[in-house]
């Protein structure tokens, strides 16, 4: 039981930081509706145990500065087994040099949350199941946050000289689009990475569903310049 539901948790994770996150956040490629969006930020923050503005903030450092010394994980600068299981640290690290009236406070409540969670899963399967759960949870979830970068921009090829990045299509599906890391740094506010970008069907469906706007369009459209159309830290994500 704890293996499946590490996996899933890691999984669905992972789904709500690139689209509510990511895309949404930090992009403005998607809007989502101001009810969904409020039920993303409370899982974020209860499972992920982080802002989600805060994170978009972190990754638009990544964007305006990529490859550079202030880059917050850039495997060019550093060995890439720190960016690939490293990545939390170097998040906590990152998140120290944003703008204080960018961070805001953190409360208990989400915390309290997150602990009557663990424990009521341990209460039922057990401790030693509960820890499987937590271990696969986090080492699934930060493998894939770190693989982003410090596969994206090593290995592939460069359709788009002089951005950062590399695109390997067939990494596409397990690093939820980012295969096409080149081509998302030359068109952050692109709502599709690439051709096998696996969360085009998903967005395509929740728009569908009325639960989210698609701003940035199927094929990627060119911006002035990297995350020129998200300079707002923390704008609602329902306007």
């Amino acid at each position: 039981m704890g293996v499946v539901a590490g996996l899933l948790s890691a999984m669905v994770a992972a789904l709500v930081t690139e689209v509510y996150c990511h895309r949404c956040l930090a992009h403005r490629a998607v809007r989502v509706r101001p009810k969904v969006a409020s039920a993303l930020d409370t899982y974020f923050k209860v499972v992920v145990g982080t802002n989600p503005g805060t994170w978009a903030a972190v990754h638009r450092l990544h964007h305006r500065h990529a490859d550079t010394a202030l880059d917050p994980h850039s495997p060019r600068l550093r060995p890439p087994i720190t960016v690939l299981a490293g990545s939390a640290l170097l998040f906590a690290t990152a998140r120290r040099r944003l703008p204080p009236d960018t961070e805001p406070g953190r409360g208990t409540a989400h915390l309290a949350v997150r602990i009557l969670l663990v424990g009521s899963f341990a209460a039922l399967f057990g401790l030693v199941q509960a820890l499987v759960m937590l271990g696969l949870h986090l080492g699934c979830y930060l493998g894939v946050m770190g693989a982003v970068n410090a596969v994206g921009h090593l290995y592939g090829t460069k359709p788009h000289p002089g951005v950062a990045g590399y695109d390997l299509a067939w990494l596409a599906i397990p690093l939820l689009g980012h295969g096409y890391h080149n081509s998302h740094h030359a068109h952050p506010t692109a709502a599709r990475t690439g051709p096998l970008d696996p969360i085009w069907p998903l967005l395509r469906l929740l728009a569908a569903l009325r639960a989210v706007e698609l701003v940035g369009q199927d094929h990627p459209r060119p911006a002035p310049a990297c995350c020129a159309a998200s300079e707002g830290l923390l704008l609602s994500p329902g306007r």
